[in-house]
Formats: structure tokens, C-alpha cells, sequence
């Protein structure tokens, strides 16, 4: 056997690196914001896309009909494009001559290109009215009203009129993850931020559109993290933002986790503790929240605590085997993350300092 005294060393230890852990993935996720944050500001901020986006609007204004352009532009690049439906966005020119689809073949190509290689899923231009006049993928929603339209009540409406109420002034507006309509309900991220005409006014907004790709690559790495290790993400709605180790199925916005650390990440919390999880099995859990916009996820790192005390009993050196990988990831990862946090978000090292009471003795091999 054991003596609870080597449990308790061993447990500490594993707890460590959970937080550590924890840290790693928040660090890349803030990193992969503020870098879609910061493409988008390029963009809002290019002479090209903010002459395109002239040009668009006063093609479109000079309709007069903005329904009946509408109806045309979703009849010319949907309806009648004769590329199949997830490759609508290979159509650069229709031919049809008009002076819509001439700017389009400038502002197309280019788009594009941006969106394919930076890993972004589409690219908006839309009018200071709600008109999308411009996608990269010519989904549903392509020259239709956020206002007034099928797509009113969407995240993508949601920031586009955050940014318009916000004018000018205002900085990058993120939305939290939902299911988008037009994107066969895929879970989808928008970031938006107004375009300046030259007199100062608000001349539309810019918007991208992110898949959850990159996020679920970040969470669901588990190299070194043992047979049951685990991180993944919890929104204020208590519906994870990443799929879980444990499942076959997509558990992204659909698997609900109500636990307390979860309430207590989303709080503000940093720590430590052992919980029953959303399987219904007993884990050490490392929680922290992740600040995105004005909306708050949680950031677990869980391991059964079987696993735990199994580890210990092997009476294997604390950082051989499975966690020593893990553990020299971790604090790379802690002093490369740590240069590129903004002044104060720094972790709070004070949760390792874990009470032996989180850890409790009942139950436990002797």
C-alpha cells in the first residue's frame, strides 16, 4: 500500500500541473483572439477594402430598390451559380456585366484568399442599414437585412448593430458562440468593427466569421495528459464551448455542465477541486475564467481521481511517465504566454496553494 501523506504529495503535484495546464490553453486562446482582432482591424482600416466598400454602397443606394438588387445578386451568385453548394464562393465573376458583380471581381479573389489561409470561415461587408453587401461564401444570409431580415435575431446581427450603436468610437465587437442558420447551424464566432468614410461618418461594418476549429484543436490536445486528463471550455449559458475527450458526438453547445466550478470560473474564480463531473465521475478539477469581449467562459483541466490514485500507487517519481511531458509543456508554456499577456492578466499563482480539506480524505485507498 500507500501512506495518505503520499497521496496527498502526489495529489498536489497532479493539481499543479492542472493549473498549469489551465493556463497553457487560456493563453492560446487569448493569443488566437486578439490575433482575429487584430486582422480585422488591418482590414477595417484598408484604403482598398474601404474604397470597395464605397463603391458597393453606392452601387447599391443607386438601385433605389435594394430588395429587387437583392433578390438579382442571390438569383446571379446562389440560385444560378454553377458551382455546388459548399463551393459558391469559387464564382468570381457571373458575366453579367453589371457594375456590382465588376467590383466584385476586384474584392473577390483577395477575400477569399484571406479567408482560406488565415482559417477564417467568411468575410462581410455590410451597409450602415444591416444590407450584407458583400461574403466571402455566399451562404443564406448573402445580400440579405440584418435589420429586417431572416437573419435579425443572429449573433452576426447581434454585433453588427453593437458596432453601429457604438459608431466609430467603438473598438472590435465579439460575439459569444451559437449556432448560425445560414452556416447549416455550424457553432460560429463573430468579430465586427465599423469602416470610416473619408468625412469621419460610419460608412458600414466589417465582420469575419470564426469556425471552431482552431478552439477545439487547442482544447482537445491531450498529449502527456494521462488516460482520463482533460480540458475543454463551459459558456454563461452552461453549455461547452469544445467537445469533450470522453465522446464520439460533437458535445459543443449541446452538452450542459453544472458544476461548481464551473459556477465558479464563470464568477471569476481560480482553483483547485475535486468535483463530480458531467459524466457523473469524481475528478480533480482546475478551473479559471477566460474573458472574451464582455462574456465570460469557463477553462477546465480535469482528471478522474481514480487516475490519480492509481499514479500515486505506482509509486512511480512524481514526474516520470505520463505527466513528464506534460509538466515541462506546461511551464514552457507558462513563460512563453506570459510575455504576451496585457499588464494584469496575469494568473493567480495563489490558487495552488490548495487546502488539504479540497482534497477529501474519505474513501481513499490507505
Amino acid at each position: 500500500g500507500y501512506s495518505q501523506w503520499h497521496l496527498k504529495q502526489h495529489t498536489q503535484l497532479v493539481a499543479e500541473r492542472l493549473v498549469l495546464l489551465n493556463e497553457l490553453r487560456r493563453g492560446a486562446l487569448q493569443q488566437y483572439f486578439a490575433t482575429a482582432e487584430a486582422e480585422l482591424h488591418f482590414w477595417s482600416t484598408s484604403d482598398d477594402i474601404l474604397q470597395a466598400q464605397a463603391d458597393l454602397l453606392e452601387v447599391w443606394r443607386e438601385s433605389g430598390e435594394g430588395a429587387s438588387l437583392a433578390a438579382g445578386l442571390r438569383k446571379l451568385y446562389v440560385q444560378d451559380n454553377p458551382n455546388p453548394q459548399n463551393l459558391l464562393h469559387a464564382l468570381t465573376d457571373p458575366g453579367d456585366g453589371s457594375a456590382y458583380s465588376e467590383l466584385h471581381r476586384q474584392l473577390h479573389p483577395r477575400a477569399k484568399l484571406f479567408v482560406t489561409e488565415r482559417g477564417y470561415y467568411d468575410f462581410f461587408l455590410i451597409s450602415p442599414e444591416g444590407d450584407i453587401l458583400y461574403t466571402v461564401e455566399k451562404e443564406a444570409d448573402f445580400a440579405t437585412n440584418l435589420d429586417s431580415g431572416e437573419w435579425r435575431d443572429t449573433a452576426l446581427a447581434d454585433v453588427f448593430t453593437r458596432v453601429r450603436e457604438a459608431g466609430l468610437a467603438g473598438e472590435v465587437v465579439m460575439s459569444d458562440m451559437q449556432p448560425y442558420g445560414p452556416s447549416a447551424g455550424a457553432p460560429a464566432i463573430f468579430m465586427a468593427q465599423g469602416l470610416a468614410g473619408e468625412g469621419g461618418e460610419l460608412l458600414g461594418v466589417i465582420a469575419l466569421q470564426l469556425p471552431t476549429d482552431q478552439i477545439l484543436q487547442i482544447m482537445n490536445y491531450t498529449s502527456g495528459m494521462a488516460e482520463t486528463g482533460e480540458t475543454y471550455l463551459v459558456g454563461q449559458d452552461g453549455l461547452m464551448r469544445s467537445n469533450s475527450r470522453f465522446s464520439d458526438e460533437s458535445t459543443v453547445l449541446r452538452t450542459a455542465v453544472e458544476t461548481d466550478v464551473v459556477a465558479l470560473a464563470l464568477e471569476g474564480g481560480e482553483g483547485v477541486r475535486n468535483v463530480i463531473d458531467y459524466r457523473g465521475v469524481e475528478v480533480l478539477s482546475a478551473y479559471a475564467p477566460l474573458q472574451l469581449g464582455d462574456f465570460t467562459w469557463a477553462v477546465l483541466a480535469e482528471i478522474d481521481r481514480v487516475e490519480v490514485e492509481q499514479l500515486a500507487a505506482a509509486e512511480r517519481p512524481a514526474l516520470a511517465g505520463a505527466f513528464g511531458f506534460f509538466y515541462g509543456l506546461s511551464l514552457w508554456s507558462i513563460w512563453y504566454w506570459r510575455g504576451r499577456q496585457l499588464p494584469g492578466e496575469e494568473a493567480d499563482m495563489s490558487s495552488l496553494a490548495l487546502d488539504a480539506g479540497d482534497f477529501g480524505e474519505s474513501g481513499m485507498a490507505g
